[in-house]
């Protein structure tokens, strides 16, 4: 038992210290981003058995670069509504020309990340043809520090997103990406703006949110011995990074904001093995929105084994076996990247 528990904390502090915690908030552009390199690299490492990178640096950054020599990928600031934030970001159009040209795909990025940590689905999108926008979220990155909320007050943050791509590129259509607080922001948008007012937003992608802070928090600690230094480091990160204090962040409850209707296509995706966010969050907020009728074929959850957090894109590339739950109890089959790509065709 106590080898189960030493498995345990050692899991625990290996995803948080060395994925989280040295990632600093202050983390500029993309010629400064060795640690969402770094991330990106142990997820594939996990796939390939390798302990070699599989991206180098200098690799990253020519991909960028002859983006940016195409004139396909420009930088953009946006001032918040609430608070008066300055917010970065990058909108980076596809090299394929196609029909998806004149859609977009905004990404809202996890606690601690910033604008290109999610740099392999965004990828992903890019080579179907269709424009990616990226932002830091605030206090993350090189946008104005201020509390984190988790997703509360960051939906309105996405809102002066989307309100500017809106107005700058005037997009056919607009699909939404969030990752962990990113999922949350995208859950709080629909609850808060999806509407007639932004009848260009189709759908949110969802990848591993939480339902209540408090829940997931406890989930996180666990029992016995190991609680008391997760709380210590978790209290250092809501501290130092975030701004915040525990107070505030047990007020941020994304199940609480569900409307009953959903005003826009919602994809929820989670890995079974996720040691952060429980996975039975995506399951319950799945469950909520089933009890409307209205909502059927507007909702699908899927759940991938073997996926911790963060890893769903690159596990179920190699393990084509996720689950999805449906009335008929039927399960169906998908890697991440057709999954993603079935998705897009039907829904932008």
């Amino acid at each position: 038992m106590f080898g189960k528990l030493w498995f345990n904390v050692k899991a625990f502090f290996k995803h948080l210290w060395k994925v989280w915690y040295p990632k600093p908030l202050s983390a500029p552009s993309v010629g400064d981003t060795e640690t969402s390199i770094a991330i990106v690299n142990e997820k594939i490492k996990l796939l390939k058995g390798t302990d070699k990178n599989s991206i180098s640096l200098v690799g990253y950054q020519r991909y960028f670069d002859f983006y940016k020599k195409l004139g396909l990928n420009e930088e953009f600031t946006v001032l918040t509504i609430k608070d008066n934030l300055i917010l970065y970001g990058n909108i980076i159009k596809p090299i394929l020309i196609n029909h998806n040209n004149n859609k977009v795909v905004i990404f809202s990025h996890g606690v601690t990340n910033n604008r290109w940590s999610l740099f392999y689905t965004m990828h992903l999108i890019l080579q179907g043809g269709y424009c990616v926008v990226t932002y830091d979220a605030r206090n993350h990155g090189i946008s104005s520090k201020y509390s984190t909320s988790l997703g509360q007050i960051e939906a309105c943050d996405l809102q002066d997103i989307i309100s500017y791509v809106k107005r700058k590129y005037q997009p056919e259509k607009i699909g939404l990406y969030g990752f962990s607080m990113g999922a949350a922001t995208c859950l709080f948008w629909l609850s808060y703006f999806a509407g007639a007012s932004n009848s260009e937003v189709k759908f949110a992608i969802c990848e591993a949110p939480f339902d209540y802070f408090a829940k997931q928090k406890s989930n996180i600690l666990g029992f016995g011995i190991n609680r008391y230094w997760k709380n210590i480091l978790l209290d250092k990160i809501v501290k130092e990074f975030l701004n915040s204090s525990y107070d505030k962040l047990e007020k941020v409850n994304p199940f609480l904001a569900l409307p009953q209707q959903l005003p826009i296509k919602l994809l929820l995706l989670h890995g079974l093995e996720d040691s952060m966010l429980d996975w039975r969050a995506s399951f319950d907020i799945y469950c909520q929105l089933t009890k409307d009728k209205l909502n059927k074929g507007k909702v699908n959850l899927y759940l991938c084994s073997d996926a911790d957090h963060g890893d769903l894109p690159f596990i179920a590339d190699f393990v084509p076996n996720s689950l999805r739950w449906k009335s008929s109890k039927k399960v169906s089959y998908f890697n991440f990247t057709t999954l993603l790509y079935k998705y897009l065709e039907k829904n932008l």
